[in-house]
Parts: C-alpha cells; structure tokens; sequence
C-alpha cells in the first residue's frame, strides 16, 4: 500500500484505503416482479442510472417487498451496463440488482466519496466485464483505492466543491436552455419558410420566371418524355437480344403513374399558402425507389475495403446528411445497381426503424450506391433536393411524410406512401430564396450551437480539473492535527460493530416466504407488471437469459403488442394499453 501511496501522490497525512475498508458495500438483489407497484406502496425501487439524476434518484416505482435496502444518504452506483455512475438516496429505498450501496463509515461525509468516484468513473467502466452486458463485480468495488483525509479536511473539500459546482451548474442550466432554444428556432423558421412568411417580402419584390403550376406542368411532360425514351431503349435492347436463351429478355419499362391522392387532403389544405404555390406529391415531382433486396443479391458483397461507397440509414439524421457514417461494398456488377446509383442532390429516406422518417440531401459530387431500409427521391425537372430536404424536416412536412407509417415489428413507409405525400411548391426562384434564408440562419444557430456545445464540454473539464485538485489535496488549504491512522482504525472498528448489528437485524425480522422467481417468456413478465420493464432485466428474468439471439428473437415475435421508451441509452419496455 506505501508503494502505491507513492504512485498517487498523497498529501501529507493522508492514505490510501480500499473502498470496502471505510464503508460498507450493499450489493442489490431484484425481488419478485409481483411486488412492483407505481402507486407509492412499500419503498420507492431502483434498478440502475435510468432512475438517476445530476445527484439523486427520482423514483418511478415502489417495491413492496424489498430484498436489498439502501438506507437514505448512501451511495448508489449501477453496476450493470451501463456502469459507474452514481447518486445519493434521500431515504430508504430497495435497490435490485444493477446497483449496489455504499454506507460511508467514520463520519466521512457521503459526498467524499460520490465525488471520488465521479473522478474515476472511466476506469471504474474500464473493470466492467461481460460480452453482451457489461458489469462489475462486489470484488472490483471492494479494491477501488480511495485517498483519505481527515474528516474535517473531507468536509471542507466537500464544501468547496459544492461551491464551485454550484456556479458551473448555473451555467451549465442557461447553455442548455440556449441549446433547446436554438432547436426550437431551427423548427419555427422552417414551419415559418413553408407557410410562405419568410419570403412574403420578396414575392412583392420580385419577377416569377417559372411559376409553381409551370413547373409541374412541365413535368408531366417530362415524364412522359422518359417514358419515351426509356421504350426506344428497351426496342434496341430488345432487338439485340434476339430470342437468346442464355440471356434474359429485357424487361419492358413500366408507363409512368400518378401516385393516388391522399384521403386526408384537409391535414394540409388548411395550411393557407400563398395562392402561388402548388399542392403536389412527391412521387409526382421526383422519381422515389429502393434497392429490394440488396442486403442478398448475388452481385453484392459487404466489405470495409470495398470500393463503393454505400448509403446506411445512420446518414441521415434530424439535422440531414452524416458523411462519416457509410459502409462500402465490392459489386462484379454495377450495372445491375443503376437504379440505385446516387451522384449527389437526390434526397433520401429511411423508411424502416428507429430513424423513419428522416431525411437528408446527398452531397454534389459524391457517389454512393443505396443501402437497406433507405429510399431516393431524385427530383425532375425545377425542383431542388435541399428544398424536398427542409420541407421534410420541418414538423409540418415531417407530420405528412409519416401520416401513413405504420408500426407492426418497427415503424415503416412503404414506397407508395412515400410516393403519396403531399408537398407544398413555390416557383422555382422562391425554391431558392427559401433554401437560401433558411441556410444563413441555419449556418448562424450551427455557429452558436458549436460555441455552446464547447462551453459544456469545457464546464465538463473544469469539473473533472476541480476533482482532480480536490483529491491531491490542492483545492483547499488545510492543515489538520487528526490522524488518518487513528480514523482508520476507528472505522474498522465500527464498521464490526455495523456487521453485527445488520447481523442482529437480519436474525430479528419475521421470515417473509419470498419465493425464487421461476423463468417465465418475456410477454409473461410484461403482463404481470403495471410498470415499464428493463430490456436488461425482461433478458436475465427471462427463459431466453443467456441466449441474447433467443431473447430478440422472442421481442420481434410480439414487439407489435409493445411499448417501447427510450431513455438515454436504456430501453424500457411496456405491454400496450388495450383501451387506447
């Protein structure tokens, strides 16, 4: 332990302990699902960090019959995935199996040793183990080495750290607020663009050369123009192929359809555009596909040293096209990928998964071919990508894209739907000025909201720098008569005086007949439960535990009866409501 005292740079006085040498480690233990209930009965029950906030746990459940109490002023810390992080209760609570409890001993104060391990919680994840979930073990929390001080010196570290993040949390509160309120502009002003008022000025102000009801007119006949070409093509093709066995007869090509008009015509009628514009569809003003079955066709293989690049879903995000995310390909045949060839200004459009609805402009210039679960829309005529692309992505226009999605395994569009959607059209000029006003300001929020985002991440680091500080013994001077030593042995000794009372408590209570919960399938446990459940805890109670394939398999067998919510990176599930 002095070779390792070394190694941390104590201040004088102070020495390394092991965590389990100066508190006492409550490891949870999930009682039985029947003894949930969100009605405030038995002790408010913690499962892990989706109950946590910036220092204590908000309870959204009560356990009736708890195994593992936490007693108030403890610390929790999750230790099943995702790991590390911490609060304080503010009374007694039950903790199931992806915490555990940390009782402070000896006085030190709680707060010690929450911020000690909020330093250090990288490499507390660091020590998790597991293939499909990470965990610590009671050991791992056992050997973390904690530096300690006097108490009074612990109490005071606490108290200047409680300053100094006080101001910091101040701040961090405003950038927020300042980073909703810039998403919140990015959204008016794009419901603003596509109800005509920003550019309400420059229609009084300026000469319209190819109107809205031009350009589609224009083309109709442009369809009809392909069409015609694509039959001289398929003639020539056809005259080549000369009835050869060995070689398939080309196809004949499809005579261009007008996609049937929505039902629900007044979701958009009543938006009052300026008598300028023009209702249309999408799949009347752009030519909307995707590639079936190019996860398995013969001519197409996955690989990260392919040479084409290809569109994920991932690409296009809330905010539109991520460059960086594309996997690539090797084809013996690119010619049987035409349809799906992307040269940059087409729009795409995730149209299955978490992301439906999405949409973004592909770059001028850059080559990519479509990947599964995306859609194009390559535009005709005087239509420009980056207008189909804001339209799409204010909540209006998003609203209409997934009018007709439907959710059964996930939510999807069929390419009809997409075809169906209503879009709202000005002139070509008035296209332009809208993309225009809505990318200066866009460009000014970007710049804010980088600034802003730089300022939290520096707030995160001045933290870090503060904690670091405390626990060398540099964040306040102080020179202390007591002895660590003497505190040591002190808590050693009250902490076997804690284990024999816990002991004593244990052996006084009534016996309660608990029995083990018995494996049961995921739609089971859901039905017996009025709150939301785990993903990680429907697996492990579970018949599928231990087959993560089994566990999935079972979800998409009844994921249409599901409700899912997502927090942060947690999945709670729930049986859907019948009644609603």
């Amino acid at each position: 332990m002095k070779e390792q005292e070394e190694t941390y740079n104590l201040p004088n006085g102070w020495k390394l302990a092991k965590l389990n040498d100066i508190t006492y480690i409550n490891m949870g233990q999930s009682p039985p699902s029947h003894t949930y209930n969100s009605n405030g009965k038995g002790l408010p029950f913690f499962q892990g960090k989706a109950e946590f906030g910036k220092l204590y746990p908000v309870a959204l459940k009560y356990c009736s019959q708890p195994i593992k109490i936490a007693q108030k002023n403890d610390i929790l810390i999750s230790v099943r995935a995702p790991i590390g992080a911490t609060n304080i209760t503010t009374e007694n609570c039950c903790i199931g199996r992806g915490l555990a409890s940390i009782n402070t001993l000896g006085k030190i104060p709680p707060l010690y040793i929450l911020w000690y391990l909020r330093l250090i919680e990288t490499k507390i994840i660091d020590q998790g183990t597991g293939s499909i979930f990470k965990a610590i073990s009671k050991d791992t929390l056992e050997n973390i080495n904690v530096p300690v001080s006097s108490v009074k010196e612990a109490e005071r570290i606490v108290f200047k750290i409680e300053e100094l993040f006080s101001k910091l949390y101040e701040a961090e509160e405003v950038l927020e607020k300042a980073k909703k309120a810039l998403k919140t502009f990015k959204q008016s002003l794009l419901n603003q663009a596509f109800s005509g008022n920003l550019t309400t000025k420059w229609r009084r102000e300026n000469i319209i050369t190819v109107s809205a009801k031009q350009i589609i007119e224009d083309i109709e006949k442009e369809r009809q123009t392909n069409y015609e070409l694509e039959i001289l093509e398929w003639e020539s093709a056809l005259k080549k192929w000369k009835g050869k066995k060995e070689v398939q007869r080309p196809s004949k090509p499809s005579r261009p359809t007008v996609p049937d008009k929505p039902t629900d015509e007044h979701t958009y009628i009543k938006w009052n555009l300026p008598e300028e514009w023009q209702w249309t569809q999408l799949g009347f003003i752009s030519f909307v596909t995707k590639l079936a079955g190019f996860e398995y066709t013969e001519y197409v293989t996955y690989t990260e040293k392919g040479d084409l690049p290809v569109i994920k879903a991932e690409n296009a995000g809330q905010d539109g096209f991520k460059e960086t995310l594309y996997s690539k390909v090797v084809s013996e045949s690119v010619e049987h990928l035409k349809r799906s060839r992307l040269n940059g200004n087409e729009l795409i459009i995730v149209f299955v998964g978490a992301g439906v609805g999405n949409v973004a402009t592909i770059p001028k210039g850059h080559k990519f071919f479509l990947g599964p679960n995306i859609a194009l829309a390559r535009p005709y005529g005087e239509i420009y990508s980056k207008y189909l692309e804001y339209f799409y992505q204010s909540p209006k226009g998003k609203k209409l894209l997934l009018a007709s999605a439907k959710a059964v395994a996930q939510a999807s569009l069929s390419m009809g739907n997409i075809r169906q959607t209503p879009i709202a059209i000005p002139s070509k000029e008035e296209q332009l000025e809208v993309i225009q006003i809505i990318e200066n300001q866009f460009t000014l929020a970007n710049n804010l909201g980088e600034t802003v985002g730089t300022i939290l991440n520096e707030i995160v680091a001045v933290k870090h720098s503060i904690l670091k500080k405390a626990f060398e013994g540099r964040l306040v001077n102080y020179s202390s008569r007591e002895s660590v030593e003497d505190l040591l042995k002190t808590i050693q000794m009250e902490k076997v005086l804690f284990l024999e009372k816990q002991k004593e408590l244990t052996q006084s209570k009534p016996k309660q007949n608990i029995q083990m919960e018995t494996k049961k399938t995921i739609i089971e446990i859901l039905k017996e439960s009025d709150i939301q459940v785990s993903a990680q805890e429907l697996w492990e109670r579970s018949t599928t535990a231990g087959d993560i394939e089994a566990f999935y398999s079972e979800i998409k067998d009844i994921y249409d009866q599901i409700d899912e919510f997502k927090l942060e990176s947690e999945s709670l599930l729930s049986l859907k409501d019948e009644n609603k």
